[in-house]
């Protein structure tokens, strides 16, 4: 049974809506970027710097880490495993690496979810939050989608017409996971 539903795909696919969707308890990951208009630091990253992230991979407190655009993002090692100890039910946001680190470090703990958009829709996306570094966060697109039809166990096509699909989908590992709480 799975303790962590990780959420991947390419930037813009609305990773981060949907994990919001399922309304499991979200790993906080590290990032050394700045945080955007309306971030809050200790919720939708631990905003730090490239020194203290390269510092806590050699002490090994982190799962992996990766660099995007000049900035790096990390998971948290001890957050997981304390997930998973606990018995309790957790989600995360990391890109197609950081799924693999899950996978093979935790195997039939994680459930990997990917998240698929049409690159036109991922731009547009991008745009509308505006991130001005749209082209750079599409590089990575292609690799992206072929890791995450690569891995995940389920993918979900994002877009308002599969909406209703995907909500019944969501809904199921919702269900599943209240049932687990009980």
């Amino acid at each position: 049974m799975f303790s962590i539903v990780s959420f991947t795909g390419p930037s813009g696919a609305g990773k981060t809506t949907v994990q919001k969707y399922l309304g499991a308890d979200p790993i906080v990951t590290y990032t050394s970027r700045e945080p955007r208009k309306g971030e809050i630091d200790g919720v939708h990253y631990h905003f730090t710097t490239r020194e203290k992230i390269l510092t806590m991979k050699a002490k090994g407190d982190l799962l992996e880490y990766t660099e995007y655009g000049g900035n790096l993002y990390s998971s948290d090692l001890h957050s997981i495993k304390e997930i998973i100890e606990n018995n309790k039910v957790g989600s995360i946001v990391v890109d197609v690496n950081g799924a693999r680190e899950l996978k093979r470090n935790f195997d039939e703990g994680v459930l990997l979810v990917g998240i698929f958009a049409s690159k036109d829709e991922c731009r547009r996306r991008i745009y509308n939050r505006s991130d001005c570094n749209i082209e750079e966060r599409l590089a990575s697109y292609e690799q992206e989608v072929n890791g995450m039809l690569e891995i995940c166990n389920i993918v979900i096509i994002n877009s308002e017409e599969n909406w209703p699909k995907n909500k019944k989908i969501i809904d199921w590992m919702r269900k599943d996971l209240i049932e687990r709480k009980s």
